[in-house]
């Protein structure tokens, strides 16, 4: 990486040398049985330089050749894509409790016993096809420029998803165990997981009207990529978003509270630092319903003329290989703030609703004006607080700016993935149709 920057410092005016290295090991259990072991090792390099206010790119996965790296990042400057920014300086950044070595020297037969422990803890408690994908591996990635950046963070991760499928279809009961260590899945919320299950056995055909839908933290992400569209400074700094005028102004139910928080260690990828080298911190969004905050990259901070928020990270919608994509507004470690209630007391208060386990079609409709129609796949029945079968066929529609305004329960517990933190939430009044 130093001679890479210090080469590339003798072409442009400044550079930024970014390394991704990783390994990743997964496991799938298909049907009670095992079907599939992988591994993958990958290293990448990405040089970014600026030069008469324009920005070059290149990139490899194997740093042979630092000069034909140079030469094409100097030939990308043809684009003329405009640099309205500088490369951070050096900090020390926050260092976290996110590695555990033993997942980069775990055995198989560790990984494939408490597979099978699950497994075995599974058969007999539900009828139908029982999944289970289980995922564990080291990342590191590192950051130098010629402002004097010089700044790493590497992380461990542990992942179990069970699955139970219902007969004849896709349509599933899951849940995500993540953590930074290595994971044995707690009964008590596979025990959980089975309960559901088997009060959706029976398909229920629902009446077309609007009613009280839980939404599954899974599924919460096809209201909150609309919200994290209009928030973004890309759609601020294009005059496009619904939101760019309302800051201070109620936006959501005084219930829901949505940070980003970077820094909170139960998160599976803690960052002190974005994939531009900027530091991170907390950012409220929305505080007791009140829109507090936009976010924003080096890119679209210095179009804004604002400061830069620290969420440039290298991520796309339909994924990609890390050192070949460029930093974008991105939000990776959102959170809605818990309530007061259980998933079971919820269930209990709903005359008539829907626990949408699982969706369909969260990309159709206006993303960023926070229009939505999903496919229930599957949805959980409930009537008088209680759940009394599955939905086959049916379709949620609505606007978030509308549907976000009625909320009646949010859980008292948060349920982690690799990018979120979110409890089950209840909104009342949503269309149901066939």
């Amino acid at each position: 990486m130093e001679k890479l920057l210090a080469l590339a410092k003798k072409h442009s005016d400044s550079a930024e040398v970014f390394k991704n290295s990783y390994e990743s090991n997964s496991v799938q259990i298909e049907n009670y049985a095992l079907s599939e072991i992988k591994n993958k090792i990958q290293t990448g390099y990405c040089l970014r330089i600026i030069k008469d206010g324009k920005i070059g790119t290149s990139y490899t996965k194997n740093l042979l050749d630092r000069e034909a790296m140079i030469k094409n990042a100097l030939e990308s400057l043809a684009g003329e894509v405009k640099a309205d920014f500088s490369f951070p300086e050096n900090h020390n950044p926050k260092k976290f409790n996110d590695y555990d070595p033993e997942i980069s020297t775990i055995s198989i037969e560790k990984v494939l016993d408490n597979s099978k422990n699950v497994v075995n803890f599974m058969k007999g408690k539900a009828t139908g096809q029982f999944n289970m994908y289980t995922s564990y591996g080291v990342s590191k990635t590192e950051i130098r420029n010629s402002n004097g950046l010089n700044v790493s963070r590497e992380n461990s991760y542990h992942a179990n998803i069970p699955m139970l499928l219902f007969p004849g279809t896709y349509a599933n009961i899951h849940e995500a165990f993540m953590t930074n260590g290595f994971n044995k899945v707690n009964t008590d919320d596979l025990s959980q997981m089975i309960g559901l299950y088997n009060r959706g056995q029976k398909e229920i055909s629902p009446p077309a009207e609007k009613m009280s839908i839980i939404f599954a933290p899974p599924t919460l992400y096809a209201l909150m990529w609309r919200f994290t569209e209009a928030t973004s400074a890309r759609n601020i700094y294009q005059k496009v978003s619904p939101v760019k005028d309302k800051i201070g102004e109620k936006i959501f139910s005084e219930k829901l509270t949505i940070i980003d928080n970077p820094h909170n260690e139960k998160n599976l990828v803690p960052c002190s630092f974005d994939d531009e080298g900027v530091p991170t911190n907390k950012l409220t969004l929305v505080e007791n319903g009140v829109l507090k905050s936009f976010y924003n990259d080096l890119n679209y901070a210095g179009k804004l003329k604002v400061k830069p928020t620290g969420h440039g990270y290298k991520n796309a919608a339909w994924g990609g290989e890390t050192v070949s994509l460029k930093p974008n507004p991105s939000l990776q470690h959102l959170q809605i703030l818990p309530g007061n209630i259980s998933l079971e007391k919820m269930i209990s208060g709903i005359k008539r609703g829907v626990l949408l386990c699982g969706s369909l079609g969260a990309h159709s409709g206006n993303i960023i004006n926070g229009d939505f129609s999903l496919g229930i796949n599957p949805g959980l029945y409930i009537e008088n607080g209680e759940i009394v079968g599955r939905i086959k066929d049916g379709m949620i529609s609505g606007n978030i700016y509308d549907v976000m305004k009625r909320v009646s329960f949010v859980e008292n517990k948060l349920h982690y993935s690799d990018e979120y933190a979110y409890p089950h939430i209840c909104f009342d009044d949503i269309k149901v149709s066939k």
